[in-house]
């Protein structure tokens, strides 16, 4: 039997590996889902979240597969998949196959595979840590 990790390996490996030969859909459309596309950030309890619209922005909202346009939402998140769990994205702002996987790595862990998709919203947001003033947390 396989450890935990090896298997987390394995399932990015494949996710990968169809991102890449272009099986995974990446337009928002592929995500079922009523919330706007997350564009800025909302400091929530010291915590920067990616969140949507101003000025007083909300925190439902999505991010999907993008790679045509950078985004201060995405560069949140991935400064949090770094510092709060140990990824090593470039902080750029695309949501490109490695910040989709390091998502889905996350989602695994913290929610389990039925609910790993890759695609950061509200039950993603909830399940994960934060990098804000104090370091890592929940929100």
């Amino acid at each position: 039997m396989r450890s935990r990790p090896a298997r987390n390996r394995l399932a990015a490996t494949a996710l990968a590996a169809a991102v890449l030969a272009g099986l995974a859909s990446t337009s928002s459309a592929a995500v079922a889902d009523p919330y706007p596309t997350c564009n800025t950030y909302k400091n929530v309890n010291g915590h920067k979240v990616p969140a949507y619209g101003q000025p007083t922005p909300t925190l439902t909202c999505n991010l999907v597969l993008n790679t045509s346009k950078s985004n201060e939402a995405v560069k949140v998140l991935q400064t949090s998949l770094n510092n709060c769990h140990h990824f090593s994205l470039a902080v750029d702002g695309y949501y490109g196959e490695k910040t989709f996987l390091a998502v889905r790595s996350v989602q695994a862990a913290y929610l389990g595979e039925a609910h790993a998709d890759g695609y950061y919203g509200p039950r993603t947001r909830g399940a994960m840590k934060h990098w804000g003033l104090s370091g890592c947390g929940k929100i």
